[in-house]
């Protein structure tokens, strides 16, 4: 099981270049193309957790515009599954997010039994992208995007009606979508004959430090 330990400080707002690099560099499913690189870095006060996604990606895709929309995953994407409970294989939110910064927030116990975030609580979310545009088709000058994620903990607790535990979380994080080479890493290794994200059984640690 991989580990990755989340930075606490008191800062209102992180420095990420003191943040250790978490890689989305496994493909469990590869079948052609270039793997590209998505580096995911964590950082938490006590309001929020902090998200910066970098990811390589030459052919940078994105048609979804709206929160929740089903299909956020078939763009360019990168997705977090964590349990804010602190407890293994239990209930999970699923954040997924495309280049162009459209989100899709549940919480449920499986693939099947989600609970949609509110337009009240994603109000309490900001988000910054690279992306300029609600939308995003390829261009040969692809080669990277970026998002900076601010997850304050009280929207969590108000999809998950639970307070969050801020020791320990399980996790793991995906990387999908796109017309062109979607390559489905992960994290943490996952054994699945198809691609399947919904697995918190092959969750990773999450610690704050």
């Amino acid at each position: 099981m991989n580990q990755y330990s989340i930075t606490t400080t008191e800062n209102r707002q992180p420095i990420w270049q003191d943040i250790p690099v978490l890689n989305i560099n496994k493909f469990p499913w590869y079948k052609m193309g270039m793997k590209q690189n998505t580096q995911i870095m964590l950082c938490a006060n006590n309001e929020n957790l902090f998200i910066q996604i970098i990811a390589q990606d030459n052919h940078s895709f994105a048609q979804q515009t709206q929160l929740n929309h089903m299909l956020v995953c078939e763009d360019s994407c990168v997705e977090f599954f964590f349990s804010p409970s602190g407890q293994f294989a239990s209930h999970y939110v699923n954040l997924e997010v495309n280049c162009c910064g459209t989100m899709h927030l549940a919480y449920g116990s499986d693939r099947h039994n989600r609970q949609f975030i509110s337009l009240d609580a994603a109000s309490l979310i900001t988000l910054q992208t690279s992306v300029t545009s609600l939308v995003k088709v390829e261009k040969s000058d692809d080669n990277q995007w970026c998002v900076d994620i601010t997850l304050p903990f009280a929207a969590i607790e108000a999809l998950t009606g639970e307070p969050v535990n801020k020791d320990i979380w399980y996790g793991n994080f995906y990387r999908c979508g796109g017309r062109v080479e979607p390559q489905y890493a992960v994290w943490n290794s996952i054994i699945s004959p198809e691609p399947d994200f919904h697995r918190p059984e092959h969750f990773g640690e999450l610690v704050f430090l």
